[in-house]
């Protein structure tokens, strides 16, 4: 084996997960007419610092969504607010921005996007799924600005790039249409009186708030493990083949729980194993999702991080312990998950309370990891004495399920066999 992934012989495995990093969303405020706040604009931001360089509009958008949705949640971002997102053609052709609640999401169409026929049925069709579009560059649209009129609801009106005198006749220009106007680059109290006197309908820039930065720890999976995921479900694989994927990769589980809870997708219906989470998504956002995260430029080695590989093993070791203690199928569909979660908090290197409110999880599966509550709180309790070889509580706890202690290694064996197994696949 290549690996004691156990990490018996250690006491209590200390070991820091591979490549996680920090990630960084940038958020300004968008006030109405009485300065309260309407929506947020969303920012790429690469950095701690404000401002970013940006290279490939696609990628900064897709990194924008992905931390939104996955890493830092745009609950926390929004709230109940608008979020105004920078698109260009190439993400609306790709559809992943379904994967945003329309209800709550204006998209921004980059100036830099080549407006033609393609582009305005893009623009129309992402519409009539219930997102609105915003424009911030008058010239680009120019040539086709009827069409382009009759589909944005917002107009951006720059007023470091607008003649103060030509504004009031561009506002009159504008309001001829049934746009709102936002005024962009608000500076002073003078500037903020002047449009609201021209009947402006929303307002954002420095004089109110600079863009402040949103940062939180993420876990990716690998470039190599997406591809074939990607590959799997264009192929329309059977749902084994995609869960049986999932296994082998917690950083997987992690990322879909969170996405599972965010807005976009977020259900009533509580989580009990990563097969129904799959089977709630189909395909298509499944598809949709994977894109998203290959676009964002995802993908980090995870397979020097013993944490992952214990994690797998533990969670396959708490699916033989619930089938050979409970006889109980619900236990064991919710046993794997909860063997994985329960090395969340080391992964993350965040309190477990914290992470779990990012996961919709059933009530079994929250006490367990929480509290050690119930039967799958006991065979966690078990697998971790037995991973720091306190053998004296360990003999105590096996006798309360009537197992032996060669009956322990021969799962705990079983499990790291497969894991191996699974591995070189």
């Amino acid at each position: 084996m290549k690996t004691n992934v156990t990490g018996r012989g250690h006491g209590r495995p200390r070991e820091v997960p591979g490549k996680d990093m920090q990630v960084h969303i940038g958020r300004q405020p968008i006030l109405n007419r009485a300065g309260k706040i309407f929506g947020y604009e969303l920012l790429f931001r690469n950095g701690s610092v404000n401002g970013a360089m940006v290279t490939d509009n696609t990628q900064a958008t897709a990194s924008v969504m992905v931390n939104a949705l996955n890493n830092i949640g745009i609950t926390r971002l929004i709230g109940d607010k608008m979020g105004f997102i920078n698109v260009d053609d190439r993400v609306l052709d790709s559809g992943i921005v379904e994967l945003l609640p329309s209800s709550m999401t204006v998209l921004e169409l980059l100036e830099t996007v080549e407006i033609d026929e393609r582009v305005l049925t893009l623009c129309s069709e992402t519409r009539k799924k219930g997102y609105r579009f915003a424009l911030d560059d008058l010239v680009a649209y120019e040539a086709v600005v009827e069409s382009m009129f009759r589909i944005a609801s917002y107009v951006k009106v720059d007023l470091m790039g607008t003649d103060r005198k030509e504004l009031p006749n561009l506002v009159g220009r504008l309001k001829k249409h049934d746009v709102k106007l936002l005024a962009e680059k608000v500076e002073t109290q003078e500037d903020f009186e002047v449009c609201r006197g021209l009947g402006f309908d929303y307002f954002q820039g420095y004089f109110f708030e600079k863009p402040s930065i949103i940062s939180a720890k993420s876990i990716s999976p690998t470039q190599m493990v997406l591809l074939q995921l990607s590959r799997i479900l264009a192929r329309e694989e059977e749902f084994f083949v995609i869960e049986t994927l999932f296994r082998k990769n917690p950083e997987l589980h992690i990322k879909l729980l969170q996405f599972m809870n965010s807005a976009a997708f977020y259900t009533a219906q509580k989580i009990n194993s990563i097969r129904q989470a799959i089977s709630l998504l189909g395909y298509r956002n499944l598809q949709k999702w994977v894109t998203l995260l290959l676009f964002a430029g995802e993908g980090y080695d995870t397979r020097s991080a013993p944490l992952f590989e214990r994690a797998v093993v533990r969670g396959r070791m708490m699916e033989l312990l619930a089938a050979r203690i409970t006889r109980d199928n619900s236990a064991t569909d919710m046993a794997f998950i909860t063997g994985v979660l329960s090395l969340v908090d080391a992964l993350f290197q965040t309190p477990l309370e914290d992470i779990l409110n990012d996961f919709n999880l059933t009530e079994e599966i929250h006490g367990a990891l929480l509290h050690r509550h119930g039967v799958l709180g006991e065979i966690i309790t078990i697998i971790e004495t037995l991973e720091q070889e306190n053998y004296g509580e360990l003999l105590a706890r096996l006798r309360d399920v009537h197992m032996t202690p060669d009956e322990i290694y021969a799962i705990e064996n079983n499990a790291i066999v497969e894991y191996e197994s699974m591995s070189g696949m």
